[in-house]
């Protein structure tokens, strides 16, 4: 078997360089001066083969194969760094406590959880994808993974993802009643409310400039989940999109006309102050950026709340 190429100590260099997409605070990052960073780039890239950075007067970019590289090899050392570092303390690691939204951990995480884990064989990950939120203020859990907007008492946020908001029902009935070219059908149609969000038909309908409901027939279902299952059969309930577009890609759900957005709620990382200098919160929560970076970008009507 041939030997790789790149060296451990290229690959941290590159992923500073990167992350921070300028040699100089990259070489401030690992004590070393810009020239040598660009030195190592330079030879990264000669054992390699690949140009990995657009270099240009005033701009450092990576090129697709740099994103491409860096994305798969960036939680690997973030993996090698919490090993070393739990090896050389020679404590006994804690379990990672997540509570997550379930349309993010059924779409997100839990789909990509053997990559995590493959990533970061060091880390207990513990996850509750369950409706009701765990209270992080007292230690029911260290991090979350919340829809809405900050602040969170006791806690540190960080946004990871927009959002947008797509009626979406089964494709037959968006085609019989010609919704793609007649939105103001939608008053005819029955509504699927959230009994946790009764406001959110109301919210939308103002938002997209369709007025008040008209009192059509709805169902009503206890949360978003329940939703979404309901509108593969019974009517039109709002989606939550990026997260949902596997259900639009696999016809399932019909999605007659572009979403709103973004909102002004978006999905955020929300830490309990204790935990935010945790290594193995900073992995799961840039493993999981990535992921989400993988999503589809969404085009979007731009929502007027």
């Amino acid at each position: 078997m041939s030997r790789i190429p790149a060296s451990l100590n290229l690959l941290r260099t590159f992923d500073a360089a990167a992350r921070h997409l300028s040699f100089t605070l990259a070489g401030q990052e690992l004590c070393i001066t810009a020239s040598a960073v660009s030195q190592q780039m330079r030879s990264l890239e000669e054992q390699l083969g690949l140009r990995l950075f657009e270099r240009k007067a005033r701009a450092l970019s990576l090129t697709p194969a740099g994103e491409q590289y860096w994305r798969a090899i960036a939680g690997h050392l973030q993996g090698i760094d919490a090993s070393t570092r739990a090896l050389m303390s020679g404590q006994t690691r804690a379990p990672l406590r997540v509570s997550l939204m379930p349309p993010m951990a059924s779409r997100v995480v839990l789909p990509n959880l053997a990559d995590f884990q493959a990533r970061f064989p060091d880390i207990e990950l513990r996850l509750d994808a369950s409706l009701r939120n765990l209270d992080l203020a007292r230690d029911e859990a260290d991090m979350a993974i919340r829809f809405g907007t900050p602040p969170w008492a006791g806690c540190q946020h960080e946004k990871l993802l927009d959002i947008y908001v797509q009626p979406v029902c089964p494709p037959a009935m968006a085609e019989a009643h010609a919704l793609r070219k007649h939105p103001e059908n939608l008053s005819r149609l029955p509504l699927i409310q959230m009994t946790e969000r009764p406001d959110a038909w109301r919210r939308y309908l103002a938002m997209a400039g369709l007025g008040e409901p008209q009192g059509q027939q709805e169902y009503f279902v206890d949360d978003y989940p329940a939703a979404i299952e309901a509108a593969q059969t019974l009517g039109v309930a709002l989606a939550i999109l990026p997260l949902e577009q596997p259900l639009l890609d696999s016809d399932r759900l019909a999605a007659p006309w572009p979403p709103l957005g973004p909102m002004p709620e978006a999905v955020y990382a929300v830490v309990r102050d204790q935990a935010t200098a945790r290594e193995d919160v900073a992995c799961f929560s840039d493993w999981l950026k990535q992921q989400l970076a993988a999503l589809p970008a969404v085009k979007a009507v731009p929502a007027n709340d």
